[in-house]
């Protein structure tokens, strides 16, 4: 039986139809991707899913049984909830559970009850049943796996302690999800889930995801996930889905080659047509008149049922070209060290980029990737050492955010934004404009209205426009959908200069990279490879557990020297142990709480209570040991 099913939806908004007659459904445990271009209509249709919205026509149906999970791409939140309370909310029925013990606990430890044994079995007989569903639901190692699913997705011992009202949007959206995830659904339905997050939290969540017992419905443009994750392709195009099997690559091969036979029908459709009309107009009146009609009618046929070309689709064509070429040293970076105020974010930085060098730059959030690449672009001075360009550079940034910017004048409209300071014509404007999908009436919009996706375009036009040939991009894909981003990507593949690029989009990495820059506690390691021989090199966790309904989690992952193997695997079994003879002292303890007895001697009760809470805080540390040790940090 379908966990989810779609019947003939249907929305418009206003006079604009978003979706016509869309019908699909999902299994139990099955991972289903949805894609389609930005305002095609995802979010819509993964809110109508969700019931947060009502369709105009067409019902969406749920298992009976089934629990929903939904992360929207701006979640809202209580502002002075801290972020592990926040994640920890997600998980209310087991937090109401163990609410629900301690009353019952309360209560057998009041005379009236406890001396009464009627009322006393009634009590305990609840207790039984209620301590069972708490027992079954996790509620033991909640807080140690909600410790767990934070530090997978970034956070701190000491961020977790931030209300979400201090959090900048793309750390309340890891805060939700964290909350998501720990309501453990049967169905999640998440909405760019990967969007704000690094590559160590991407690659975290690829392998929870993938691990993660129920179904899912996906809205992603990370490519790597989708084809990690998924089995199956649902496709969003004018309103309508249409259902690939396979993941993001087997869909884009079949894609293809939908379009290719459909415009081959179409060609062969249109000149068996072109060959009758001829035929009809140059036989109609002369001794082939028969003929002629005989053709007729099988035009007739033909037109009555006409083959329809394959929908164009309006595809980004950004050109990387280069004014002149720089000479063979390009950047020069020699004890560079950076610090604002008194935090330290980049020391002792000895680097040289050389033409032609094709360099992706990785490390977590907040490490200082950015702060490099705008020394890099003489937008930032170092605190001491030298950073030079070389002969003949032409530098130029693009930044994280430039999708909330514009990078320019919001009140401007995307044509003057282009012809500022430049020697082109409106027309000629206009028609590179073209090319980052702006056509129309679109170059008179305001900067200041322009979607994300769409800001995002237009600094790339503006950036690409300069010819450099030095490219400095801080996280170029962001907002961009998949045909925009495959564009860019070609756009790069053939660019002649040199660039260096921070993205967490390991497709593009995995395509463009020759060579791999890591930023960790203010140093870089240069590795002179792929980004698949990096990924080669790269450490794996070992024995890293994973998820299961109401169990463990994965740990946080990052790249860090390994220990031995040996050792590692010695190390995880002690902790395996530690762990299981833990939650076998807090279940007897538990047994120890649930005895009406023990209630009778006020004293006893309350150091037992403290025992059974000292021995979870015990098996909290010892999840976090085994988090620390998946990290491979000592």
């Amino acid at each position: 039986m379908a966990i989810l099913t779609a019947s003939d939806l249907s929305k418009r908004y206003g006079a604009e139809p978003i979706l016509r007659g869309v019908t699909f459904s999902v299994e139990p445990e099955e991972k289903v991707a949805l894609i389609g271009r930005n305002g095609s209509g995802k979010t819509t249709l993964l809110r109508l899913l969700a019931g947060l919205d009502e369709p105009d026509a067409g019902s969406v149906s749920h298992a009976r049984w089934a629990k929903i999970g939904y992360l929207a791409q701006i979640p809202t939140g209580p502002g002075d909830a801290d972020v592990f309370a926040h994640a920890l909310s997600g998980a209310a029925d087991v937090r109401a559970l163990e609410a629900r013990l301690r009353e019952l606990e309360a209560q057998m430890a009041r005379p009236d009850v406890h001396d009464n044994p009627h009322r006393l079995a009634e009590v305990m007989a609840e207790y039984a049943q209620v301590r069972h569903h708490f027992e079954h639901a996790g509620g033991f190692t909640l807080e140690a796996r909600a410790r767990t699913v934070l530090g997978g997705l970034g956070f701190s011992e000491e961020g977790m302690t931030q209300t979400l009202g201090t959090l900048s949007g793309g750390w309340r959206v890891r805060a939700e999800l964290a909350r998501v995830l720990l309501a453990e659904p049967d169905l999640l339905l998440l909405d760019e889930p990967t969007n704000h997050l690094d590559l160590a939290a991407t690659e975290w969540l690829e392998e929870y995801l993938g691990a993660f017992p129920g179904a899912a419905v996906i809205v992603s443009h990370d490519r790597r996930l989708l084809d990690a994750v998924t089995s199956r392709t649902l496709d969003l195009d004018a309103g309508a889905v249409t259902s690939f099997p396979g993941s993001y690559s087997a869909y884009a091969t079949m894609k293809t080659q939908q379009i290719q036979q459909q415009a081959e029908a179409y060609r062969r459709h249109q000149e068996e047509v072109e060959k009758l009309e001829a035929y009809i107009r140059r036989y109609r009146a002369g001794n082939r008149a028969t003929q002629a009609k005989s053709r007729e009618k099988r035009l007739a046929r033909l037109t009555s049922t006409p083959v329809q070309p394959p929908r164009a689709q309006p595809v980004m064509r950004p050109a990387a070209r280069t004014a002149s070429q720089s000479g063979r040293m390009v950047v020069r970076l020699q004890e560079v060290a950076k610090q604002y105020d008194q935090r330290a974010v980049l020391s002792g930085i000895d680097l040289e980029i050389y033409r032609g060098d094709r360099v992706g730059l990785l490390g977590a959030n907040g490490t200082g990737k950015t702060t490099l690449l705008k020394i890099m672009a003489g937008l930032e001075i170092p605190t001491s050492g030298r950073a030079a360009l070389g002969t003949g550079v032409r530098p130029r940034y693009f930044a994280q955010e430039s999708a909330d910017t514009g990078g320019g004048d919001r009140q401007r409209t995307v044509l003057e934004e282009v012809l500022d300071g430049r020697s082109l014509t409106p027309e000629q404007a206009r028609t590179y404009l073209g090319r980052f999908l702006f056509s129309g009436d679109e170059v008179f919009a305001s900067v200041g209205l322009l979607s994300g996706g769409e800001r995002q375009r237009l600094s790339l036009a503006k950036l690409l426009l300069d010819q450099p040939n030095l490219l400095l991009l801080d996280e170029p894909t962001n907002h961009l959908d998949i045909p925009s981003r495959e564009a860019l990507e070609a756009a790069l593949m053939e660019f002649p200069g040199t660039f260096v690029i921070a993205t967490h989009d390991r497709y593009l990495l995995e395509r463009l990279a020759t060579r791999v820059l890591t930023v960790e506690d203010g140093r870089v390691a240069d590795f002179r490879g792929t980004y698949d021989d990096f990924k080669a090199k790269r450490r794996r966790p070992v024995g890293q557990p994973s998820p299961q309904r109401r169990g463990s989690v994965p740990a946080p992952r990052e790249a860090r020297p390994a220990r031995s193997v040996k050792t590692r695997v010695v190390t995880f079994e002690e902790l395996a142990v530690q762990i299981t003879a833990a939650e076998q002292e807090l279940a007897d303890a538990g047994r120890l709480l649930a005895d009406p007895e023990l209630y009778r001697d006020g004293k006893r009760a309350k150091s037992t209570r403290a025992r059974y809470e000292e021995i979870q805080r015990r098996l909290e540390d010892l999840y976090r040991q085994l988090a620390v040790l998946e990290t491979g940090e000592t």
